[in-house]
């Protein structure tokens, strides 16, 4: 597992409030709104659940694979594909070939565009940092991966302690 950091998602605490929709938004194109967000909140109302839609930074990323202008390609060392808006031709086929919906076609230009992990910005990705309930963070997967099993073990501790009260 890599020690190069990625955007975590983690659905279960998402409490669907689009904090980070606004600020993904704000950062990248200076307004608010969710056609210009590189990040989304679907919301699922029979089940009174949110979650977060971003791209999940694939290893050998399907949206690069497709693009016939070589606008969208794998950026090595931020372990995501990224999109050259100077080539970009807006045929779309990185959004079609995107299985987590990622990839939107900008309003005002026609383009394709994605995460691109506010590249330049110190801090990270705005989404992290906009995100109240956590369900969005930044860090390495080895980091992620083993605070969800601490989480899981919890959850498991606690039943297992409702059983003993009786």
């Amino acid at each position: 597992m890599s020690d190069q950091k990625k955007l975590i998602y983690n659905n279960e605490i998402c409490t669907g409030c689009r904090s980070c929709v606004v600020g993904c938004s704000l950062y990248h194109d200076g307004e608010c709104g969710k056609v210009v967000s590189r990040v989304a909140i679907v919301r699922n109302e029979q089940h009174g659940e949110s979650f977060v839609v971003g791209c999940d930074a694939c290893t050998d990323a399907p949206c690069a694979n497709v693009c016939p202008t070589g606008a969208c390609a794998m950026d090595h060392a931020a372990g995501i594909a990224k999109i050259d808006t100077n080539k970009c031709i807006g045929c779309k086929e990185c959004a079609m070939a995107c299985p987590f919906g990622a990839i939107n076609m900008h309003y005002k230009t026609g383009k394709a565009f994605k995460c691109d992990l506010c590249e330049g910005r110190e801090e990270g990705p705005v989404c992290a940092d906009w995100c109240v309930s956590g369900a969005i963070s930044y860090q390495t997967p080895t980091i992620a991966f083993k605070a969800k099993r601490r989480e899981k073990l919890n959850e498991r501790l606690k039943a297992a302690k409702v059983g003993e009260e009786g």
